[in-house]
């Protein structure tokens, strides 16, 4: 504790608190720039969320069933459909004789003695619960071979030993796992065993030479005697088959039979089949702009949104007369006080930045440069999305409903050519470093709009990452991270030599005071010869 002035009187402390505040200003200076960085950092974190909406908005309207505006209509409950944007309206037929099943086989009876079920999580050697009064033991040592198909025909052959000291569900997991394609499990409701592919379909041997799909060989003795596993009881997978008719091309039906799942694509309509039909039903194809249209106008008014955020904040003005608050100058001011004067101190923090007014420039290009597509359209004009006709509004887009319905109900796959189209193979299979100007102009003429716009807002979000970082990043790994670390090498420093001067005013005035004290001993040593 310092306590100055007994001598002379001076308020020391004050006068060196009034002397380091004076001091301090370039210490305050270095703090109001932190805090300026950090905002700056956050705003920039913040556009890149922005960003990244808009990004979300267009990879909404990315695949081609996003704007597939065809709808089936059906009353069967043996199966649904989903047309593709190329099948023409009207009605269709569809006979469904079987759907895909999965080959399984079942213990042919219970496996436990009826008063106490077999535990699939203890050894087997631990229970005496198997029917016909069977000895685990004589089974140790066995080995059985299952063997499945693969889609080719081809045999899968995988050998089992069975361990009387490990748990049935042990047993289940070395199968399940074995890459047969199988899965085997215990239901304790029925006290069977169920061995099943995990695919539908038939996976039969190629060359004709068993009839069965999941094959039991070796030592079969414990799936027999105590799974209750019998070979001819399998019920094997079949393959969905299905009759189509377009009336408008043939009155004879199209028979597709070799599907191994349930989903089936015939006539360029998707059916999943939940069952089979007694004859012919009818599904009815048509068109409904309205989710498409829906997807394509979130997109637009996302955008919108993103344009008039950007330009907003490239446009607040910057008030340099009201720099960020120190905390003693905070607390000099009431809440309502600093929060008016952080609104000040924060606004045009990102005023005319060069990223963002490159954004804001290149999207606008790619939106209005044509796009070299098979379909009719090629320019986002044609399918009524146009720029604002007022200038003030930085290019927002506005939209003719009625002749951007029209576009995707006549021809939805030319709108997603335009919105989504992709460059030829054969020039983006070319290393970015290694394309000449005239291949990426290319490759730019040939890509949609959306993907041109996811382009730039990626470039874009990857420089913000680079000055701003994101919370995966360091303060070392980004522009301005760096910088806040370097003004806070600034701030210790100063700090440091602030502790030196403070140092220096006190030992100062401390020997000012010892003079005085000096002289006042002095001055009253002379008076005593004054003294009558």
């Amino acid at each position: 504790m310092r306590i100055g002035g007994i001598a002379s009187g001076i308020d020391t402390e004050s006068m060196i608190k009034q002397l380091m505040q004076v001091e301090r200003i370039p210490l305050n200076k270095f703090t109001q720039r932190k805090i300026t960085l950090e905002w700056q950092r956050d705003a920039y974190r913040e556009v890149n969320l922005l960003l990244k909406k808009l990004d979300d908005a267009a990879a909404n309207i990315r695949l081609r069933s996003s704007l597939n505006t065809k709808e089936a209509s059906t009353t069967s409950k043996a199966f649904t459909a989903q047309p593709n944007a190329q099948v023409r309206n009207g009605s269709y037929q569809l006979k469904v004789n079987q759907i895909a099943t999965q080959s399984r086989n079942i213990s042919s009876e219970a496996i436990s003695n009826g008063s106490t079920k077999i535990s699939t999580t203890r050894a087997l050697n631990e229970q005496n619960v198997y029917a016909d009064g069977l000895n685990i033991e004589d089974y140790r040592g066995q080995t059985f071979t299952i063997t499945t198909y693969n889609s080719s025909g081809a045999a899968v052959e995988k050998s089992f030993t069975i361990d009387t000291s490990k748990s049935l569900d042990s047993l289940f997991r070395d199968i399940n796992s074995a890459g047969l394609g199988v899965r085997m499990s215990y239901n304790s409701t029925y006290d069977k065993v169920i061995i099943e592919r995990t695919e539908t379909g038939a996976f039969n041997a190629a060359d004709g030479s068993n009839d069965y799909q999941i094959v039991f060989g070796g030592d079969t003795g414990f799936l027999n005697d105590v799974l209750k596993l019998d070979q001819a009881n399998e019920v094997s997978g079949t393959n969905a088959e299905v009759e189509f008719i377009d009336p408008i091309m043939s009155s004879e039906p199209i028979v597709v039979s070799d599907s191994r799942t349930n989903r089936i694509t015939v006539g360029g309509i998707t059916f999943n089949l939940t069952g089979t039909t007694e004859g012919f039903e009818t599904l009815n194809v048509s068109s409904n702009t309205d989710a498409a249209f829906e997807k394509v106008m979130e997109f637009v008014d996302t955008y919108n949104a993103t344009i008039t955020e950007l330009r907003s904040l490239l446009s607040e003005p910057r008030y340099r007369d009201y720099p960020p608050l120190t905390e003693e100058q905070r607390r000099e001011l009431s809440e309502r006080e600093a929060e008016l004067w952080d609104e000040k101190a924060k606004s045009g923090l990102l005023r005319n930045d060069s990223m963002l007014n490159s954004l804001l420039a290149q999207m606008r290009a790619d939106l209005y440069t044509p796009v070299q597509t098979n379909g009719q359209f090629s320019l986002i004009t044609q399918i009524g999305i146009t720029t604002s006709s007022d200038y003030r509004l930085g290019g927002l887009l506005e939209v003719d409903e009625d002749k951007l319905r029209a576009a995707l109900e006549a021809d939805p796959d030319s709108v997603h050519q335009l919105l989504n189209g992709t460059a030829n193979s054969s020039l983006t299979s070319i290393p970015a470093k290694d394309r000449t100007s005239q291949q990426r102009s290319e490759i730019y003429s040939q890509t949609g709009l959306v993907g041109r716009i996811r382009s730039s807002l990626s470039s874009t979000m990857n420089d913000i990452v680079a000055r701003a970082g994101n919370e995966n990043r360091t303060a070392h790994q980004f522009i301005i991270g760096r910088q806040i670390l370097d003004v806070d090498k600034q701030i210790d420093r100063f700090q440091q030599r602030l502790t030196q001067i403070e140092n220096r005013y006190w030992a100062q005035f401390s020997r000012m005071e010892q003079m005085m004290n000096q002289a006042n001993a002095q001055y009253a040593s002379l008076q005593q010869f004054f003294v009558t």
